[in-house]
This record gives structure tokens, C-alpha cells and sequence, in this order.
């Protein structure tokens, strides 16, 4: 792990931000509105993390879960009733040490965590053949929208845990899976089970369509 830090944090019930996933979110709360000034004034970074619901307690309303995301304000805009919608884009993975700091806005010292080094580069090419494949064949029923998504992909091809991250962020919405690939150093790994998660989806929208394509009489 590298020098701990300390980042403005927003706990978010089942929500697990991923690195390279780009997150629309709507600011609202008065303490999350400061923090986005602040934020905006400064690095403009903070971090997403999921509720540790087992750790819920009445003098502990908001335990973030062990790891979190950090994230840099990709782009924002300024509504008349005060909130503002904005896209966080995921840069990192880290380690939640503490909560520094409750009010106004809830901060964590974290520490960033370093990729585990790849032992089968071989291996990881295949996966990242079979998560390029997948990722193409769910996205194309998004046609033109998808083009810049694909894009984005390509582009993460020649670095296995990157690719990975923007897979997921972008295609697997199961929290428990999200969560094991927050806290998975492996790039190898994360590869291996976004891969073998995009083959269950696009298993599962081909069945979609042949079912639709039977005869309703039919059994």
C-alpha cells in the first residue's frame, strides 16, 4: 500500500464504484453540496463507497464498506434549485484505514493499493479476447451509443486490469461480483471474472431472444 491520503467520501447503500467506470450522480445534501464546492475548488476528487451494512450501528450510520474508489469530477453542471448532476470518473482502488472526519462531510484516510504483477501473459490475452467479444455482442443492441463505449475498450486492451475495470463498470450491475472485483488486486483475476460474468449476460440474452423467437402455442 502507498502513503495514506485522506478524501471527502459519498456512502452509497449498494453502490460500488469501480476504477475507469464513469458514474452520473445527482448532488442534492447540503453537506454533499459543500463538498462538491470544495471539490471543484481543489482537486476536484472523492470517493464512492458501499455501505457496510454489517456495521450499521446508532453511532455509526454510514460504516463505508473496506474498500473504496476514488474518483475525479469528469464533468458537472449547476441546477436553479441548488443540486447539481455531475459523471465521477473512477481512477483508483484503495484501502479504507478510518473515517477521518463526520461533519460537515464525511472523509476517509485511505491508502492506494498497488496491481498485483501478471504471471500468464498468454492467459490474460485470451481473456481479454473473450471480454472484448462480449462486451461487443452486449453492447450492439445499443447501436451508435454503444460505439464510444467499445472505443473507450479498445483503447484499455493493452492494460489487462484497466480493461477489466471498464467492463464491469460499464456492464455488470451485481453488486457481490462488483464488490470482488473492487477488492481484487489481480489483474488476472479480474480478468478471468469479468470475462466469465460477460459469457453468463450474453448466455443469457441469447436465450432471451430465442425464447421470444418460439411460438407462443408451442411447448
Amino acid at each position: 500500500m502507498g502513503p495514506s491520503i485522506v478524501v471527502p467520501v459519498m456512502t452509497l447503500g449498494d453502490c460500488v464504484f469501480l476504477p475507469q467506470q464513469l458514474m452520473p450522480l445527482r448532488i442534492f445534501e447540503p453537506r454533499y453540496r459543500l463538498m462538491l464546492k470544495e471539490a471543484l475548488a481543489g482537486n476536484r476528487m472523492f470517493a464512492v463507497s458501499q455501505l457496510d451494512e454489517d456495521n450499521l450501528s446508532p453511532d455509526n450510520e454510514e460504516p463505508p464498506c473496506p474498500f473504496t474508489c476514488v474518483g475525479r469530477i469528469a464533468g458537472h453542471v449547476d441546477l436553479e434549485d441548488g443540486s447539481s448532476h455531475l459523471v465521477l470518473e473512477g481512477l483508483r482502488r484503495a484501502k479504507v484505514l478510518k473515517v477521518q472526519r463526520r461533519t460537515p462531510y464525511p472523509r476517509l484516510e485511505i491508502a492506494p493499493l498497488a496491481e498485483e504483477d501478471i504471471v500468464d501473459t498468454l492467459d490474460c490475452t485470451r481473456e481479454i479476447a473473450r471480454i472484448m467479444a462480449f462486451s461487443e455482442l452486449l453492447l450492439g443492441e445499443l447501436s451508435a451509443d454503444a460505439q464510444p463505449i467499445i472505443e473507450r475498450l479498445r483503447g484499455l486492451t493493452n492494460q489487462p486490469g484497466l480493461l477489466a475495470d471498464a467492463a464491469a463498470g460499464h456492464l455488470i450491475t451485481e453488486t457481490a461480483v462488483r464488490r470482488r472485483l473492487l477488492e481484487c488486486l489481480s489483474p488476472q483475476q479480474r480478468l478471468i471474472l469479468v470475462a466469465d460474468q460477460l459469457a453468463r449476460l450474453e448466455a443469457e440474452r441469447s436465450l432471451g431472444e430465442q425464447g421470444q423467437d418460439l411460438d407462443p402455442g408451442m411447448n
